[in-house]
């Protein structure tokens, strides 16, 4: 093939020619794509090519802001006195019909009745107003936030009225915890004006302790109850000095062992003296502290436990154990300054008052002086006695 039949093979022919679109040349580039430059069909350009329609078209409305929306709820004056031709048959308003109305469907309507005639609303043309997507359905577009004002108060009356209901309580609370306590004190008092002195005091809260934390006895001032524990918690537990299964029989039910659980083992007398150690030394203090927080608790004050802080609990049984020997030495002193008898109190011994010395005497069965002085009969005024004088005569 030569080179003008090559040449003529991609000439473009003169149909296609006819019907290519007129390019101007001042406004499209020659490289740009046929595709691209050609105009749609919906466009009238009069078929001449351009990249006009490319461009972003000019913005002929204008842009909204936020705080253009239409007006809710604005009425357009005040309501007709009578139906108009053309209104809603159900509220009789101008703005809707029927079939728009947002109000309850009523028995009869506005139509027939003439009676609670609506105003007309205030319909704003929107079409003016350049809404993107999101912008007509933004759902707090229009929103006033002076109107959330009133849930505020609302909640703020509530939390208000709680608050109230709190206080009431916890007033109430503490007035019968003052009562309580009043009473309990009222009762404490009582009790002590019909003791005679602080030594029965002592002894009396000694027998109470003994008692309340006896050796196998737990005993509940409230329910009156008694439980069986037959050992201390810091005890070890008689059945685990021998876990072999033929010795000391151990019943669980009653928590009783018949036997010693090692015959004949030194250990097994220190267990029979438990009870006895523990009646001594500090065990004594730590049970007269448990009865202190017994007791205090009773009466509703506010004591420290004994387990969760031992040593707050035994400052505070310590300075109530001051307080009342203080009150206790006052009333004595009160009680000696007003009646006197001070120098009773002050008196000597009965032993020496009896008498007693050194001098070595011996006695026989019957009484009679062996060796050493005799004791001086007593002198008496009268004579049958047999010891009278004639200076008593």
């Amino acid at each position: 093939m030569s080179d003008d039949r090559f040449r003529d093979a991609f000439r473009p022919r003169e149909s296609d020619t006819k019907n290519k679109p007129k390019i101007l040349q001042e406004e499209v580039n020659p490289n740009v794509p046929m595709y691209m430059a050609q105009t749609p069909w919906y466009l009238n350009t009069g078929g001449n090519a351009s990249l006009e329609h490319q461009r972003k078209p000019a913005q002929a409305k204008a842009s909204a802001s936020m705080d253009d929306w239409y007006n809710r709820g604005a009425v357009a004056g005040p309501a007709a006195k009578r139906f108009r031709k053309g209104a809603c048959e159900n509220c009789g308003a101008m703005s809707h019909k029927t079939k728009d109305c947002l109000e309850r469907p009523r028995k009869r309507g506005a139509k027939w009745t003439g009676k609670d005639i609506r105003p007309d609303e205030v319909v704003q043309n929107l079409d003016d107003l350049d809404y993107n997507y999101d912008a007509k359905r933004d759902r707090w577009n229009g929103y006033d936030p002076r109107s959330h004002l009133a849930v505020v108060e609302r909640y703020e009356a509530v939390e208000e009225e709680r608050r109230k209901i709190r206080e009431q309580e916890a007033k109430a609370r503490a007035d019968a915890s003052a009562a309580k306590r009043a009473k309990a004190e009222k009762r404490t008092h009582r009790d002590d004006d019909f003791d005679s002195s602080d030594s029965d005091d002592d002894d009396d809260d000694d027998k109470y302790a003994d008692k309340a934390n006896m050796v196998g006895q737990k005993m509940d001032a409230d329910k009156r109850l008694t439980i069986r524990n037959l050992r201390i918690r810091e005890d070890r537990a008689k059945y685990l000095y021998n876990l072999n299964t033929e010795s000391a029989h151990y019943d669980p039910k009653t928590r009783s062992m018949r036997e010693a659980p090692n015959p004949g083992n030194p250990l097994d007398l220190d267990l029979e003296n438990e009870t006895f150690e523990h009646s001594q030394g500090d065990h004594v203090n730590m049970q007269k502290m448990q009865l202190f927080a017994w007791q205090a608790e009773q009466r509703g004050d506010a004591i420290s436990n004994m387990q969760a802080n031992p040593t707050v609990h035994e400052r505070q049984f310590r300075e109530a154990s001051l307080k009342k020997e203080k009150e206790a030495s006052e009333a004595r002193s009160s009680l000696l300054e007003k009646y006197g008898g001070a120098e009773h109190l002050d008196a000597l011994p009965r032993e020496l008052r009896a008498g007693q010395t050194e001098a070595y005497v011996e006695y026989s069965r019957t009484g009679e002086v062996i060796r050493g002085p005799e004791r001086p009969k007593a002198r008496s005024r009268y004579e049958e006695d047999g010891t009278s004088t004639s200076a008593d005569r």
